[in-house]
């Protein structure tokens, strides 16, 4: 993975453009795009393994995935230049804006439909034209596969699930809309029924680490997030100035239907004397006692709090 490439010759690169490119973060050694592209590192060696044990689960066969060091490209460059016919899967990591995607090689998609349903791959042929409808719900199963590994591969720096969003069927339709046209390409091969083919490209775009940047830098500490004890004190006394209902209940008699249909004013309705008085705050019985009498008025005196 390298952190710095020439301008393509005949870009037209003014001086203004160039001083853009050197302010970037991740365009300069020695700064901070150090940090996050060797922290990438890491999510791109993870998937090396969980690409492997998500696919072969989706595919329901044997499946060698081998994920090759991410190439630093412009994006369009790199789209351009694909001549496989491919589909293109575009997830979105957490709540982030920037978008991953993930391009799959015709070739593995309908190797891949061979195989679930018990075939062999012979290293050559594949569908053309159109999508079959069984490659497309392959693609459904691929982009869960796809999602968990990215996950699970993310995983290791931050807790941050990948949604599948949609597909694009040709490359003209892909629209990622970046801010800096500079992506992480790493192309992925599989191996099926013994044949080895160019299979996957993820595609991380720079927009996606720097937006993630942040998190990466925060303290994880325990010393650091430890509450603040001024707040922690003010949330305690407000605590205490919340009011809550509390009720005694003297008793619960029980009347049939009709009894109670003819109940009248003036009517007693016989209640038995207790010591046992739940004292209720909300659902939840909080105290037993005895009903008495304080200067005149009724009272409630606590045995028991539970």
């Amino acid at each position: 993975m390298t952190n710095s490439q020439p301008s393509p010759a005949g870009s037209g690169a003014t001086d203004e453009n160039v001083a853009g490119a050197v302010n970037h973060s991740l365009l300069k050694r020695g700064g901070p795009d150090d940090i996050l592209l060797s922290a990438y590192k890491k999510v791109e060696r993870k998937l090396d393994s969980v690409l492997k044990l998500y696919l072969s689960d989706v595919i329901d066969c044997d499946l060698n995935v081998e994920v090759g060091d991410a190439a630093k490209l412009l994006f369009n460059d790199w789209l351009s230049g694909l001549e496989t016919d491919s589909v293109y899967l575009e997830f979105q990591l957490g709540a982030s804006e920037s978008r991953i995607l993930v391009r799959i090689a015709r070739i593995f998609l309908t190797a891949s439909v061979d195989c679930f349903f018990g075939g062999q791959f012979n290293g050559e042929a594949h569908s053309t034209g159109d999508l079959k409808q069984s490659e497309v719900a392959m693609i459904d199963r691929l982009a869960g596969g796809i999602a968990a590994a990215l996950t699970d591969a993310w995983s290791t720096l931050l807790d941050l699930p990948a949604r599948y969003n949609r597909c694009f069927y040709a490359k003209n339709d892909v629209e990622l809309n970046l801010e800096d046209d500079n992506v992480l390409v790493s192309a992925t091969s599989a191996e099926l029924s013994g044949h080895q083919i160019a299979a996957i490209d993820v595609v991380q775009t720079l927009d996606g680490l720097v937006a993630i940047e942040p998190q990466l830098n925060r303290p994880h500490h325990r010393t650091a997030n430890k509450a603040d004890p001024i707040w922690t004190a003010a949330l305690k006394d407000s605590v205490k100035q919340v009011y809550v209902p509390v009720r005694s209940v003297l008793a619960r008699p029980t009347m049939q239907l009709s009894e109670l249909s003819r109940l009248a004013i003036g009517d007693i309705i016989p209640v038995a004397p207790t010591d046992n008085v739940p004292l209720v705050v909300g659902d939840r019985v909080f105290a037993h006692g005895s009903i008495g009498e304080q200067n005149g008025g009724v009272a409630f005196k606590i045995n028991q709090i539970l």
